[in-house]
C-alpha cells in the first residue's frame, strides 16, 4: 500500500508540473462540525452511496465538482503544496460565491472541504476512489 502511495503522489506531482488533466472520483462522503469543547470535528453524517467526480482543468486553476443532485464549478484562488505530507491546500470559490478550504490528501486518501459560517466551521469528506491523468 505504501509503495501505491509513494506512486500515486509521485504521478500527482509530476502532473500538477507538467499541467496535465486531473480527475478524481470519491466513493463516501462525510460532514461534520467542529466542536470547540473538544477542538475535533464531530460526525454529524455519512453516506457511502455519495458518490462524486471532481475534474480540474490543465492550468489547476478551475474545477468542476459532481454529485448525483447537482454540478458545482469552483475556482483555485491559491494553492499551497505540502510534498512531505502529500498534500495540497487550495483557497476555492464556488459558483455561487461560497469560500472554502479545500485540502487535497493523498496521504490520508480524501478531499475534505473546510467552510466557516456564521453558526460554526463544518467539514465535509470525500474519500478517494481513484485519481487518473488525461495529457
Amino acid at each position: 500500500m505504501k509503495k501505491y502511495l509513494l506512486l500515486l503522489s509521485i504521478l500527482l506531482a509530476l502532473a500538477l508540473d507538467m499541467n496535465a488533466q486531473m480527475h478524481i472520483s470519491t466513493s463516501l462522503r462525510r460532514d461534520a462540525v467542529f466542536n470547540l469543547k473538544t477542538q475535533t470535528y464531530d460526525l454529524i453524517g455519512e453516506d457511502h452511496e455519495e458518490l462524486t467526480f471532481f475534474d480540474f482543468n490543465q492550468e489547476l486553476t478551475m474545477f468542476k465538482h459532481t454529485t448525483p443532485s447537482i454540478t458545482s464549478a469552483y475556482i483555485i484562488k491559491s494553492t499551497v503544496e505540502d510534498k512531505e505530507h502529500e498534500r495540497w491546500e487550495f483557497d476555492v470559490i464556488s459558483d455561487v460565491g461560497n469560500k472554502y478550504l479545500m485540502i487535497l490528501d493523498v496521504k490520508n486518501n480524501n478531499i475534505r472541504f473546510i467552510a466557516e459560517r456564521e453558526d460554526g466551521t463544518y467539514l465535509v469528506q470525500h474519500t478517494i476512489k481513484k485519481i487518473w491523468f488525461d495529457e
